[in-house]
């Protein structure tokens, strides 16, 4: 596709062929997660949630972890939000586990225990993003919903558009309209998988073009086959010492305390001992525990502070 042809023009035999050789490909190759298959909206959005920023096998990980904990949307919003981050322990962004934790309140208490399954008020819902509303529509209701991931946006921006490094180089809008054009109406529970998965493992940042079952339709293949390479895609800065490893450091050191009588936390002076050894540390360590408190992941009071919303 040249820059200058919408994705209207491309011809609906070469998509539908695209298709075809890709869901045979997952047909072959399908990876059984436990909430592609389960049609629990609930489920799918743990999944998608949990997926966001996060290698699969972290994803599995928490997934069950959480799963085990709060097998229902129910059981999630009766839980407290300490209970929460606890469960969510290492996984790293926590704020996930305080969205996934408001939208389960707010759906028992305004949508009768049950995620909505209208698309628009599924994006209402706090932490639901266009990908995880569509991964909760496909895999949970089985509509039609194209997701977009970075994997996704690697195969088609390459197969369709040609270029090498299309998380930099292909227009979002480009990507977002072909995945609509490239879902056949009722496969989405099949055909978002299908792309996730290729982009994951033979269409990598680095592509594996001779394993490649739409090669020969590959607009880009020609430009790797002549040596061209895809610009790497800018690293996250070091997360030794960063704000979000003292972030983390932090949130471990409220999960480890001892806050059973009464609830009533440990002490600032505690905490900040635990992460800190000098008094430049502690006031680093201080200022990111204000933040925590003010995203809703901590609480302060005075000399004392905890995990998660101040007891009562």
């Amino acid at each position: 596709m040249s820059r200058s042809d919408t994705p209207s023009e491309i011809s609906p035999q070469r998509l539908g062929r695209i298709r075809t050789l890709l869901l045979s490909w997952y047909a072959e190759h399908e990876q059984h997660f436990p909430w592609r298959g389960a049609r629990d909206p609930y489920l799918a959005l743990v999944a998608a949630v949990c997926a966001q920023q996060t290698q699969m096998s972290r994803v599995l990980e928490i997934y069950a972890r959480w799963t085990e904990a709060f097998p229902t949307i129910e059981s999630c919003a009766a839980a407290s939000r300490a209970e929460v981050l606890r469960v969510w322990g290492r996984g790293g962004y926590p704020r996930r586990a305080v969205h996934l934790h408001e939208t389960s309140r707010i759906c028992v208490e305004e949508h009768g225990g049950v995620l909505p399954r209208d698309q628009a008020a599924l994006l209402a819902l706090p932490g639901i993003g266009p990908f995880t509303m569509a991964i909760v529509s496909s895999f949970g209701f089985g509509d039609d919903a194209a997701a977009v991931d970075t994997n996704i946006i690697r195969v088609i921006g390459r197969v369709v558009c040609g270029d090498l490094q299309p998380t930099t180089e292909t227009p979002r809008a480009t990507i977002d309209a072909l995945a609509e054009r490239l879902l056949r109406r009722g496969t989405a529970a099949r055909w978002n998988p299908t792309l996730m998965d290729y982009g994951g493992r033979v269409c990598t940042p680095r592509p594996h073009c001779d394993e490649c079952v739409v090669a020969h339709l590959c607009v880009a293949r020609p430009r790797f086959a002549a040596g061209e390479v895809a610009e790497p895609v800018r690293a996250q800065g070091a997360f030794a010492d960063s704000d979000r490893d003292w972030r983390g450091r932090l949130m471990q050191a409220l999960r480890d305390q001892d806050d059973a009588p009464a609830g009533r936390g440990s002490t600032v002076a505690q905490i900040l001992k635990t992460v800190a050894s000098s008094a430049t540390e502690r006031r680093r360590a201080r200022s990111l525990l204000e933040t925590l408190e003010s995203e809703g992941l901590a609480w302060v009071d005075g000399k004392r502070c905890g995990l998660g919303s101040a007891p009562n």
